[in-house]
């Protein structure tokens, strides 16, 4: 079909920066007129191939085509022109952003719940203590070892939707498993103290269980999201092989 010349326009847009929802937006409107324009010849009495043939001829070139998103920087992408914020600058932020947010909502549970044993005097049994400790360290094994992944891939995946350059990818997929995976939070509560403490590896008094455990979730975080990346290119690259095979077809 003509119309997969479309897909290789979209590559192209994509990879010049312009943001994919436009890109999207603008292959719809193509594929509509197009619809229009085939519709028109056919109603002239040209067969289907030779009315596309026609109407692909009308809407203009590839180039053509192009260069009218191309002429206007406004529907570049955030990502494509300050890539170095992006993933540099946006890992780090979303990293602090997330782990204050995560000790702030803990914080806020545990003085609620002093409140009430000082207001009633109800203190937790030792099982019930047990399960309340289990829980906050499940709260802060999401805020540091989970949401440090979740940030790579969030990265990976707008990465590869606007077809970002692979070292600005795994720039910040690094930066993202590498600081997050040196935070730690742990909760601690004896039945009679409870404390909440963050530390971080990468800062002194420096730790070697807790830089030995940063650097071995930094790798491992680090590896599952390479791995992503790689089996999102690996697809990306499939679907532009069908598309560059299919547009290499005689229209029957």
């Amino acid at each position: 079909m003509l119309q997969s010349r479309f897909d290789e326009l979209r590559e192209r847009l994509l990879r010049a920066g312009i943001a994919p929802r436009h890109v999207r937006r603008y292959i719809a409107e193509l594929r509509d007129h197009f619809d229009d324009l085939v519709r028109e010849e056919t109603a002239n009495g040209a067969s289907q191939s030779a009315a596309e043939m026609k109407a692909r001829a009308r809407l203009g070139s590839d180039n053509d085509l192009a260069e009218t998103m191309l002429a206007r920087p406004d529907l570049r992408s955030l990502m494509a022109r300050y890539p170095w914020a992006v993933f540099g600058v946006g890992p780090v932020a979303m990293l602090i952003a997330g782990l204050a947010a995560a000790v702030a909502i803990e914080v806020g549970v545990l003085n609620l719940i002093s409140a009430q044993m000082h207001a009633t005097g109800w203190k937790p049994s030792p099982a019930g203590l047990r399960r309340f400790i289990l829980a906050a360290e499940v709260w802060n094994t999401l805020a540091t070892y989970v949401a440090p992944f979740v940030i790579a891939v969030t990265l990976c995946v707008m990465g590869l939707r606007q077809r970002m350059p692979a070292f600005w990818i795994f720039t910040g997929i690094v930066i993202a498993c590498v600081l997050g995976g040196f935070q730690e939070v742990h909760f601690s509560d004896d039945g009679h103290h409870g404390e909440l403490s963050l530390g971080s590896g990468l800062l002194p008094p420096f730790s070697m269980k807790m830089v030995v455990g940063g650097l071995y979730r930094a790798v491992i975080t680090s590896a599952a999201a390479a791995a992503l990346y790689w089996f999102g290119l690996r697809r990306q690259r499939s679907g532009n092989t069908t598309i560059d095979s299919a547009a290499t077809l005689p229209a029957e």
